[in-house]
This record gives structure tokens, C-alpha cells and sequence, in this order.
């Protein structure tokens, strides 16, 4: 599946600190060497992605999934199914990575409503949709600074939201047992109410999520050169055995750890999008 191409540009800018509550950074991805179907890999953390060059399209994985191309200015919900991507050469893309409190501050419902979607922004927000929509020709660090001021004055206009089990998502990462309940604890909050409450931030139950931040600190781990690292690195992730990794892994991506690296092309450091051969793309 490799092929001789120029890599996909990724920078990653870190959130004001008085944004990070909402915020978990910004990111420009610029790849002028698209152009062939890939595996879109689930992501635990919405976003708002603003696609600037080809249209891009996805696919549910299931047999009979028909091709739908995305918004130019998107929300994505968190994705815990994997899915195809495509565009026919050239993905250029502004994006803003949300946190949990984040995406509840602009969709103002639980988490659980966006689940693997991908919806126009102004569905939510049509203002903060024609803010965050670059000016023909805006540079990264520009647009950057003006989504910084849009996003800081939506947020300074409502309620503070405060994720309420944030103090959980180390012990999911990283406790070998009782990870919820470990959770549960930290928060202060019992097993039911924590699982209830968890929902409706991160959209899934926290066992599921467990499941899924597992496999993604493993995507990072395996990766030649990441451009995000795994933030609870200095701690094993907490497989049973090797066999296990590998059943986990490819019940939620799709395809073996050996099959990802190998599916990677040199220099490629997307950590959630892997070349795939076999399926045709749109008809676009």
C-alpha cells in the first residue's frame, strides 16, 4: 500500500491557557498527495475541522455504506466506529480540537447526540460557523488567532462548564482493575451516577471509552513519528497479554497493529488515517 509521496504537513498549536477547559489545541494538516481511500480510525475527542482544499468524503465501514461528503465547516462527535475517508488529491484542513466540557458548551446537549457524525457547525452555532470559516487565502497562525477571540467570547458568554469526570480519564487510561470504579471514586460520584454522567459527556459508557483510549494510546506507541504523543506514556497500557493488544486493537480499528504500521507510508505521521486498497471511491 506505500507509495512514494510527499508527507502530510501536521502542526499542532496549544490552547491559551484560558481556554484549555474547552479547548485542546488547533491543528493545520496539509497534504497535497491524497487521492486514495483510506481507513478513518475512531477518535475519542470531537472537534470542529474546516476542510479548505478537495472535498472530503467518508464511508461507514458496513457492507451497503454509501459515500457522504462532509461539510466545509464540521463538527465531528466523538468516533468510536471506524469508517473510509477520501479526497480526490489535496486535504487541506484548519481544525480545533474540543474537550469534553468544549463540545458540551457548543452543542449545549449531551455528547451522546453527536456520536460518530460528522454535522455542519451552524447546525449548532451558524455565528461561530462564519467565524471560524477562513478568509480566501488566511494563513494557520491568522486564522488561529481569530478563532482563538471567536471561541474565547462564546465561551466568556455562558455558564463556565466543568467536566465533572475529568479526574477519571487518567485511571481509565492507565488502572490494570476496577477502572471505573476508580473513576467513580475520584470523582465523588457512585458507579451508576458516574456511568450516567460520563455518557453524557464523552458520549459512551466509560467502559467503552476505556476500551477505545487503550487502543488509541497504542496507535500513538506504535506509530514511527507521531505528531501527538501518548500523555500517560511513563504507564504500561494495561493489556493482559499481547494477544489480548491485538484482539482489542483490531475489534476497534479494523486491522491488526502489524497491518497499520505496515499500511503507513514513510514520513506519514496522521496517526488516524491509514491507506486501504479494495474500495472504490465516490463517484464525485
Amino acid at each position: 500500500m506505500n507509495k512514494s509521496a510527499t508527507p502530510a504537513t501536521l502542526t499542532l498549536q496549544n490552547a491559551p491557557p484560558d481556554l484549555g477547559r474547552y479547548i485542546a489545541g488547533f491543528v493545520h494538516r496539509d497534504d497535497a498527495e491524497a487521492g486514495e481511500v483510506v481507513r478513518v480510525l475512531p477518535e475519542v475527542r470531537a472537534s470542529i475541522q474546516i476542510m479548505l482544499a478537495d472535498p472530503y468524503w467518508l464511508r461507514p465501514a458496513e457492507l451497503g455504506g454509501v459515500w457522504g461528503q462532509l461539510p466545509r465547516v464540521a463538527l465531528w462527535g466523538p468516533k468510536y466506529a471506524w469508517c473510509y475517508g477520501y479526497a480526490r488529491r489535496h486535504i487541506k484542513a484548519y481544525a480545533v480540537g474540543l474537550t469534553a466540557a468544549g463540545l458540551r458548551a457548543i452543542i449545549t446537549r449531551p455528547a451522546f447526540n453527536v456520536l460518530d457524525q460528522v454535522l455542519p457547525l451552524d447546525t449548532f452555532n451558524s455565528d461561530l460557523a462564519k467565524l471560524l470559516d477562513p478568509d480566501d487565502g488566511q494563513n494557520f497562525d491568522d486564522w488561529r488567532n481569530s478563532a482563538t477571540e471567536a471561541l474565547r467570547a462564546l465561551f466568556a458568554s455562558s455558564p463556565p462548564i466543568i467536566d465533572p469526570v475529568t479526574p477519571a480519564l487518567a485511571f481509565l487510561a492507565t488502572a490494570e482493575t476496577n477502572a471505573v470504579l476508580k473513576g467513580a471514586d475520584a470523582c465523588g460520584l457512585s458507579e451508576r451516577q458516574f456511568r450516567r454522567v460520563f455518557r453524557d459527556y464523552y458520549g459512551v459508557p466509560p467502559k467503552r471509552y476505556q476500551r477505545a483510549v487503550r487502543v488509541d494510546r497504542m496507535i500513538r506507541q506504535i506509530h514511527q513519528a507521531p505528531w501527538e504523543t501518548d500523555a500517560f506514556a511513563e504507564a504500561p497500557i494495561p493489556f493482559s497479554d499481547q494477544p489480548h493488544a491485538i484482539r482489542e486493537f483490531r475489534a476497534m480499528v479494523g486491522i491488526t497493529p502489524h497491518q497499520y504500521v505496515r499500511a503507513k507510508r514513510p514520513g506519514d505521521k496522521t496517526l488516524r488515517s491509514v491507506p486501504v486498497s479494495g474500495m472504490p471511491p465516490p463517484e464525485n
